[in-house]
């Protein structure tokens, strides 16, 4: 595995790094690829997008189950797309941003991953807990743990973070470890097989079960939107993030074949990771009256969650009772 050593840009190491850098900054930019001219137009685009969505979701909104998981995969969005506008920028610039800085390149390139892996594990969460509360409303409203999402979320960045950890040690920093390339090809199986065989046939088979259970549900009219954002949240994820994935396992050890689509890949993570926020608004705000309700509104609407307002019904209901006999 000849390009063992590959993160989301080409990075170089602390002994080779000077090399890279003689071409000047003009001649890096006249090559540079347009494609990288948009990721850098999107990506601060998508950082600002989803830090004034975070602001609203801890500071401004009423928080619910789902809002946790929004918050968090919010979060993943924003530290992805900081990463991959600094390493654009700095490629962009020959390597004078981070002139020296291996390590914080690296750190970047990892981050990057960290938050990919987490947006996967998140939409997973959020539509599996969607289905369930729709196959098993009782079990929904009466018995799931308060703090389930919190829980969930926490466990989800632990496995994240593991994930990360074992694609870096082995396959990205192999040959500063000394690690061969079975080690490696082991990670990328490994990570195949959770993201593709594990958490993606999740997501798709929730949210199929999911759209069948909600139309043939009397209350379902009343929380389309939150299901349609899910949807189409899902299905931006799987036609942009899970192409990006399998390109960028397939680098490891096919970089000549598919070289040539790293750009291309990184882009697509962009345009995932900074389409979330647009779907937020398009789906919660009115037609008639669209640009002109505030975003709290329109965010309120978009996350309203009946299936928790029924929880908290039953329970009144279930107090009232208990008081009258």
């Amino acid at each position: 595995m000849g390009e063992s050593n590959v993160t989301p840009f080409e990075v170089e190491g602390p002994t080779n790094a000077s090399t890279g850098r003689n071409a000047s900054a003009r001649d890096v930019r006249e090559e540079l690829p347009a494609v990288l001219w948009v990721i850098m137009s999107v990506s601060p685009l998508g950082f600002v997008e989803n830090g004034v969505l975070l602001w609203f979701l801890c500071f401004r909104m009423r928080r619910n189950p789902f809002t946790v998981y929004i918050t968090h995969l919010s979060i993943a969005d924003i530290s992805l797309l900081f990463c991959i506008f600094i390493l654009t920028v700095d490629y962009a610039l020959g390597y004078e941003l981070l002139s020296g800085y291996y390590y914080t390149i690296v750190t970047l390139s990892v981050t990057f991953l960290f938050g990919y892996n987490t947006g996967l594990y998140l939409l997973t969460a959020i539509s599996v807990e969607r289905c369930l509360s729709v196959m098993y409303p009782i079990w929904y409203r009466c018995h799931r743990p308060k703090h389930q999402s919190a829980l969930v979320c926490a466990l989800l960045w632990a496995l994240s973070c593991l994930v990360t950890a074992m694609e870096y040690a082995l396959c990205i920093d192999s040959e500063r470890q000394s690690y061969s390339q079975s080690h490696c090809r082991a990670v990328i199986i490994f990570i195949a097989v959770l993201s593709f065989l594990v958490f993606t046939p999740l997501m798709v088979l929730s949210s199929a079960v999911l759209v069948v259970k909600i139309r043939r549900n009397t209350w379902a009219p009343h929380s389309s939107k939150l299901y349609l954002v899910i949807a189409v949240t899902i299905a931006i994820f799987l036609t942009f993030a899970v192409p990006m994935r399998v390109l960028y396992l397939l680098f490891y050890e096919y970089w000549s074949t598919f070289g040539s689509l790293h750009d291309v890949s990184i882009l697509f993570s962009t345009i995932n990771s900074s389409a979330n926020p647009f779907i937020y608004f398009f789906v919660g705000s009115s037609r008639k009256k669209r640009f002109k309700e505030s975003l709290k509104v329109v965010l309120t609407r978009a996350f309203k969650d009946e299936t928790q307002f029924r929880r908290q019904e039953d329970s009144s209901n279930l107090n009232t009772t208990e008081t009258v006999v």
